[in-house]
C-alpha cells in the first residue's frame, strides 16, 4: 500500500506541500491509468479522465471505511467515471453508423446487446481472470487451460495427466475457488457465478 495514496485519506490534500501533492498524483496516476486505458482506449480521453476521477477521489474520500480496500476502491471510482465518460459520448453521439445501417450487421431484432458497461465490465474481467491463472500452481492452471482453452473433458484430462478423473476434478474445482476467491476480492459488489 502506497503512503502517498493513503494521504488521500488521512491529511487534507489541499493543505499538503505541492511536491507531496505531485508524489500523491504520480502514484495515483499509476494505480487508474491502465484500468481507465483499457476502458477508453484513447491516451487524451484517459489523461482527462484520470483528472476527474482523482478530483472525484478527493470529494469523496470520507466514504472508504476500510483503508485496506483503498486500491480496489479507488480503481471502481476510475472505472466509473471513465464509463459516465462513455456513457456521455455515446448520449452525444446522434449520427447512425452507416455501415451497420447498410450491411444489416447491426444487433438483428429481438436480440438484447450487453449495455456497453457490461461489455467493459465483462473485459475488465476476462483479463483480471487471465492474470489470476498466471497467478495459480502450475498444476491448476495447467488443469484449466485444458478445461476452459482445449475443452476436454474430465476423462481426457485424466488419461492426458496418467491420473483418475476423481482427481482431476478435485485440483480443477480447487483452481476454480482460487480464482473465484480472487475476483470476490478485487470485485467487490459483482456477483460472481458458480
Amino acid at each position: 500500500m502506497s503512503v502517498y495514496l493513503s494521504m488521500l485519506f488521512t491529511s487534507n490534500y489541499i493543505s499538503l506541500p505541492k511536491a507531496t501533492q505531485q508524489e500523491i498524483y504520480k502514484e495515483y496516476y499509476k494505480l487508474v491509468y491502465p484500468v481507465i486505458f483499457f476502458i477508453l482506449q484513447e491516451y487524451p480521453a484517459t489523461e482527462d479522465v484520470i483528472q476527474e476521477s482523482f478530483l472525484r477521489t478527493l470529494e469523496k474520500s470520507y466514504q472508504l471505511q476500510d483503508i485496506r480496500r483503498m486500491e480496489g476502491w479507488l480503481r471502481m471510482v476510475a472505472r466509473s467515471v471513465a464509463l459516465n465518460y462513455l456513457r456521455k459520448l455515446k448520449r452525444n453521439r446522434t449520427e447512425l453508423e452507416t455501415d451497420e445501417v447498410f450491411s444489416g450487421s447491426g444487433t438483428p431484432p429481438g436480440v438484447v446487446r450487453p449495455s456497453l458497461e457490461e461489455e467493459v465490465e465483462a473485459n475488465l474481467m476476462k483479463e483480471d481472470i487471465r492474470k489470476y491463472l498466471g497467478l495459480l500452481k502450475p498444476e491448476y492452471r495447467q488443469l484449466i487451460e485444458m478445461r476452459w482453452y482445449s475443452n476436454l473433458s474430465y476423462r481426457e484430462m485424466a488419461a492426458a495427466l496418467g491420473t483418475t478423473e476423481n482427481v482431476v476434478r478435485q485440483k480443477l474445482y480447487r483452481a476454480r475457488e482460487a480464482v473465484r476467491d480472487k475476483l470476490k476480492e478485487n470485485w467487490e459488489g459483482v456477483r460472481i457465478r458458480r
